[in-house]
């Protein structure tokens, strides 16, 4: 601790000692702290009673009564302290205490800055990029010098939409958490489709008729955007192709369909999958979805 602010604080100690000491100044001190405490808490119900009758809006109402409750809060804690310490050494208190909220304030804001210079000169992602942080995931819409606004998107393997939430961050959060991000250098995910059909089912077909879907959408769609970018190389091509996969579970034979789509058309392109595939599973008759049995119980 620098030696100014070491002699500060002794001397204040050393008044605050003396004050103790003199019977007549303690006793005046403590019935004017009672005071205050007892006019500024009336000033802050009459403020909140005032509130609660003239605003009828709830958002500014919570915020007009929590501007008042510290409003009052910080006027009495000032009061006590001209009360027992000299003026001289409540204005230097004060000054400290503004210096040290100015100081992490500054800190704060530094670091936000910093981070916006990083995610927009190093293409940390951009507007329209999807990034997941802390399980949240959404689709950057801003970014500006002290945060970004992500909208909120559900998302999974079948399927995704955005909720219509905007989610405010902080640029200083790429310091200090984990993002992954998707539409940088490739915008493809991967999605999948599930079918569960009866035991008795010729799943045999099904499978041709999920797999020849998967593979006409793959070379139609999927291709075409994968030849544009130098990243993906001809020999990776049959790793990114759509999986067919079969299991059984106690409703009967689950099939799944995995392919790869633009994480910006993931229910456009189910939805199209779903088109193609359903009417030639209903018209064919060996082939019956399973029906999930609805069981209750009376205790």
């Amino acid at each position: 601790m620098p030696d100014v602010l070491k002699e500060y604080f002794l001397g204040l100690a050393d008044s605050l000692k003396s004050t103790l000491k003199t019977p007549d100044a303690y006793l005046n001190k403590v019935a004017l702290t009672v005071v205050i405490l007892v006019l500024g808490l009336s000033l802050y119900v009459l403020f909140k009673k005032m509130i609660l009758r003239s605003v009828k809006d709830f958002t500014k109402k919570i915020q007009l009564h929590k501007a008042a409750k510290q409003t009052m809060a910080t006027l009495t804690v000032v009061a006590v302290l001209f009360i027992w310490i000299q003026a001289i050494n409540v204005l230097v208190l004060i000054a400290l205490l503004f210096g040290v909220i100015a100081v992490f304030m500054v800190r704060g804001l530094t670091n936000n800055i910093i981070g916006y210079f990083v995610i927009k000169y190093r293409k940390y992602f951009e507007i329209g990029h999807r990034v997941e942080i802390n399980e949240i995931i959404g689709d950057v819409v801003e970014i500006n010098s002290t945060s970004f606004k992500l909208l909120e998107v559900r998302t999974g393997l079948s399927s995704d939409a955005n909720t219509g939430r905007i989610i405010k961050l902080p640029n200083s959060i790429i310091f200090n958490e984990s993002i992954e991000i998707i539409g940088g250098a490739n915008s493809f995910v991967w999605h999948e489709l599930k079918y569960v059909l009866s035991f008795d089912s010729e799943w045999q077909t099904a499978e041709k008729i999920m797999t020849d879907a998967g593979q006409a959408y793959f070379e139609e769609t999927v291709l075409p955007e994968l030849k544009k970018k130098k990243g993906h190389m001809s020999s990776e091509q049959a790793a990114l192709q759509p999986v067919f996969s079969v299991d059984t579970n106690d409703a009967g034979i689950v099939l799944v369909l995995r392919y790869l789509v633009d994480y910006r058309h993931g229910t456009c392109v189910k939805t199209g999958l779903q088109r193609k595939i359903l009417p030639q599973l209903n018209e064919h008759p060996n082939i019956d979805f399973a029906i999930w049995e609805m069981k209750v119980f009376k205790g």
